[in-house]
């Protein structure tokens, strides 16, 4: 367990300044992993919700493995849909497509109300008595299941935004997990500034997040044409390009039902025709896109370039280690 002791913005501001300096990181990056993992420790060991949550994506490869050299605007959250009044296995029943597709619009509208008119209203209620200086808690107008907190800043950045994303849904599954212990980047240089040692924090297992991305590209790699790919997506290629450097790829390579699990529960909460998930296989899944749209994938992970630190692989390093990944899964 982790407390953050209280402290005033400029009194953050030199103590990161000093910090990232010291740690060879941006002011911005150091600022938002300390609000990153304030976050985290509120909901994984302070929120009554605690042990409703399990935390996913990209951050959580940063955070808790370090197998990539990115900082992430977001918090990808699970909420165990029994929170919002389910039973167990209740969203796993048997539907038509029609069925299906009411309950899932059904589902994400509990979820949203739960946002809206509980954890919310708890969490500037529990903040209020945390921080010292003006923050602000909301609901994401243009996606309903992102909460957005403008954390106090005292940097500045083109690309880096300055508000922490949860993107909080309910229907995602929180399997395989484990408890993982995390630190914020400060704690390293000025661990005075913290009660304890680190944060407990349930996280899907970098396995299962392989699959994941994996069914992102072949999502991509059949995209429309006239369907543009959305902003910072290049993070999902930059991501699987490190996945594929270390020891999770094997063990992804041995748990290949976990891809069939993933197809499957995109199938059902998250259908797309185009997706052409049905074609996900370990024969047949596809992770690059055809050439045309190489040009617009390499322009965004270029604007990203200020989210990485450390050794920064080329665009064709990408392209060539993902290609090659490709075909390792075909021949497994």
């Amino acid at each position: 367990m982790l407390e953050f002791k209280k402290i005033s913005k400029d009194d953050l501001q030199a103590i990161i300044r000093n910090a990232a300096e010291r740690l060879g990181i941006n002011e911005v990056i150091v600022e938002k992993d300390y609000w990153v993992c304030f976050v985290l420790n509120y909901l994984f060991t302070k929120s009554e919700w605690k042990d409703a949550f399990t935390f996913k994506g990209g951050t959580s490869l940063s955070k808790c493995y370090d197998l990539i050299k990115r900082f992430s605007e977001d918090i990808d959250l699970i909420l165990d849909w029994q929170v919002i009044g389910y039973g167990k296995d209740e969203p796993w029943q048997s539907r038509s497509n029609t069925q299906q597709d009411k309950f899932n619009k059904e589902s994400n509208l509990k979820a949203e109300d739960f946002l809206v008119n509980t954890l919310i209203p708890q969490m500037r209620l529990d903040f209020v008595k945390l921080i010292e200086d003006d923050f602000q808690i909301s609901i994401d107008v243009n996606d309903p299941q992102t909460v957005l907190f403008e954390y106090p800043t005292s940097f500045q950045s083109e690309y880096v935004k300055q508000v922490i994303r949860l993107e909080i849904g309910a229907l995602a599954a929180w399997t395989p997990s484990e408890m993982v212990e995390i630190t914020p980047d400060l704690y390293k240089v000025y661990p005075m500034l913290f009660v304890g040692d680190s944060i407990s924090v349930r996280t899907v297992l970098p396995e299962r997040t392989f699959w994941e991305k994996a069914t992102i590209l072949h999502h991509e790699a059949n995209r429309p044409a006239d369907s543009k790919i959305p902003i910072r997506y290049a993070r999902h290629y930059y991501d699987i390009y490190c996945l594929a450097h270390s020891i999770y790829k094997n063990r992804a390579f041995m748990n290949q039902e976990l891809l069939e699990k993933v197809v499957s529960f995109k199938e059902k909460f998250y259908p797309r025709k185009w997706a052409k998930y049905e074609d996900a296989t370990i024969e047949r899944i596809r992770l690059l896109p055809d050439d045309y749209r190489l040009n617009e994938i390499e322009s965004d992970y270029n604007q990203m370039k200020e989210m990485f630190y450390g050794s920064v692989p080329s665009f064709e390093e990408l392209l060539t280690t993902i290609a090659n990944l490709e075909k390792e899964i075909h021949k497994l």
